[in-house]
């Protein structure tokens, strides 16, 4: 099994999905010995945010580009490649300001791209992801449920479902350790705990 593991917190230490993300393949390596790992820290590998020319390349056939637009597109072909060739995808990723690190959401526009991740033709779109898993391991400060103080304004999960279910992804788990900084620290120890139960049932039923 082939994994690829992207973590988005801008935080390298003390961060709850960070910890949570490593926690969860762990799990997995522990109960599948050939699984192989593709580690892509976006704090350490942080991808550009598209420009002009980005735009312009994606927009037309690779057969058009200019060497101008092959140098610049470069590095998303590489996430894309990457992506492609995972078998299932981890996400590790912090709540701010109600959604994604920006840092995510430049991986996205990286990998969503016309020919490789989905197909836009006269026939409509299609994702091409549809035989990948996805798991979604997030943390945040405050409480989102019903009754706690941001319910109603997480944006990430209905985002990452949007983008990935665009690109084909139809098997998507979302956990979340929720609240962690806004709470009590039983509140919190308790909120990853729960997370981490919630991980280690996804790893027995990814493997």
């Amino acid at each position: 099994m082939k994994l690829l593991h992207v973590d988005a917190s801008a935080r390298e230490d003390g961060s709850h999905s960070r910890a949570l993300s490593a926690f969860f393949v762990s799990e997995l390596s522990q109960r599948c010995s050939e699984l192989s790992v593709d580690r892509l820290d976006l704090v350490k590998q942080t991808p550009r945010h598209f420009g002009a020319m980005e735009a312009a390349a994606v927009s037309i056939s690779a057969t058009e580009h200019t060497p101008e637009m092959r140098e610049a597109i470069a590095d998303s072909d590489a996430l894309a490649e990457r992506v492609l060739r995972s078998d299932v995808i981890v996400i590790g990723t912090p709540i701010y300001n109600f959604g994604m690190p920006s840092t995510l959401k430049a991986f996205f526009d990286h990998i969503s791209r016309n020919g490789l991740t989905f197909v836009a033709d006269a026939n409509g779109m299609k994702g091409l992801l549809g035989d990948k898993k996805v798991a979604v391991l997030s943390a945040a400060g405050g409480g989102y449920g019903v009754g706690e103080p941001f319910f109603g304004l997480d944006s990430l999960t209905p985002h990452t479902a949007a983008i990935l279910g665009f690109l084909g992804v139809t098997e998507i788990d979302f956990i979340s350790a929720r609240p962690m900084m806004f709470a009590s620290v039983e509140a919190a120890d308790a909120a990853m705990k729960a997370a981490k139960l919630e991980a280690e049932a996804l790893a027995r039923k990814w493997t």
